[in-house]
């Protein structure tokens, strides 16, 4: 259905789209209806789609000439005689310390974000993945491919304990409404809960398919984890060790990093050239915004309410306003770069493009 000005809508996909010549600060595509309800229909979708072009005038529109996140120079890395490669990173802004997970040579890399300068490396982590934090800042654990989580003394810059967890150990965080650390077990399909005080695995959670990225809802206390073969997100109970809720449809499809709002009620879920936006609430997808393409890992700006992608095989990171949802645009990053970190108490995101060996730093904006 052509509703004027090059705008249609698609009503066995339930999409309101947008012509591309709208400028850069406007999605293409946004969703009617949330799953299971039936699409807008008559007036209301003309008057809906009036007031997207309101918001896409050329006075809300990002400028194509400026990108989102000015360049704050890198911060290079030990270099190595074969090609590097990096997985996650996390940053605590508690301490400013930026850990990468440096699987090239299993070694966990700590940074000094304010003298921009490494300050330390923990060896010894085969195959490793992931940070996560816990409620001490000397504390950190590591998902190491070997099938253990590695306590590790940052300080000391030293492994103080191995827990073995199971097969493929691989996106990890840390919930601290519950003071637990959640691992996903990409081969067994499942989620192991540790104890960050006694360093224990207190239990074990099984999944209905692969496991990708997570994030925390500390309000509800529940966590989000993309599923990647099922292309669907699943909603823990970290009490019950269970799944409350199975969030579908938008546009997620084999999603990788999911990001939470608290204070929009919004989760953001990756995937390949599309980030979906779900109302956690009321369970309804809120919209589709583009993005590049090879997305690993994003993250939550709670100060500037934005969400960065690492969109590495578009060489680019993109930015979108979690509040009005449209993108802000894409600052370039160059090869390999999948994996970013951001710091809301300074508006900082790090980048890690791994192929470079180097951490791109950049200010929002």
């Amino acid at each position: 259905m052509r509703v004027g000005r090059g705008v249609s809508i698609d009503r066995r996909e339930k999409l309101i789209v947008l012509p591309h010549n709208l400028g850069v600060g406007c999605p293409q595509r946004f969703r009617l209806a949330a799953r299971g309800r039936a699409g807008l229909k008559g007036p209301l979708s003309v008057a809906l789609c009036a007031l997207l072009l309101a918001g896409c005038s050329p006075g809300a529109t990002a400028d194509p000439l400026r990108p989102p996140l000015t360049d704050r120079g890198n911060i290079q890395l030990p270099k190595e005689v074969s090609q590097p490669s990096f997985d996650l990173v996390t940053l605590d802004p508690r301490v400013g310390r930026l850990y990468l997970s440096h699987s090239s040579v299993d070694a966990l890399e700590v940074v000094d974000v304010q003298a921009r300068k490494l300050v330390g490396s923990v060896t010894g982590l085969i195959g490793i993945k992931a940070i996560a934090l816990s409620k001490d800042p000397k504390v950190v654990f590591t998902s190491n491919s070997d099938g253990t989580v590695a306590v590790v003394d940052v300080p000391g810059l030293k492994v103080v304990k191995r827990v073995a967890v199971g097969r493929s150990p691989d996106a990890i965080e840390y919930d601290p409404a519950h003071d637990v650390i959640l691992v996903a077990l990409a081969a067994d399909k499942k989620v192991a809960f540790i104890d960050p005080t006694t360093q224990v695995v207190v239990g074990t959670m099984a999944l209905p398919g692969a496991p990708e990225l997570m994030d925390i809802n500390e309000k509800a206390g529940v966590v989000y984890l993309a599923i990647h073969d099922l292309s669907e997100v699943v909603v823990i109970d970290p009490v019950t060790r269970s799944i409350v809720k199975t969030l579908k449809g938008c546009d997620i499809s084999k999603p990788t990093g999911v990001a939470y709002d608290p204070d929009q009620n919004l989760l953001f879920v990756a995937s390949s050239g599309a980030l979906s936006v779900i109302d956690v609430l009321i369970e309804q997808c809120r919209g589709v915004v583009d993005i590049g393409h090879g997305t690993d890992q994003i993250a939550f700006n709670s100060h500037t309410h934005h969400v960065y992608t690492a969109d590495a095989s578009s060489k680019h990171v993109s930015v979108i306003d979690t509040i009005s949802l449209k993108p802000l645009g894409v600052t370039g990053t160059g090869p390999a770069a999948a994996t970013l970190a951001t710091d809301p108490t300074t508006d900082m995101v790090y980048v890690m493009v791994a192929r470079a060996g180097i951490v791109a730093v950049y200010h929002d904006p």
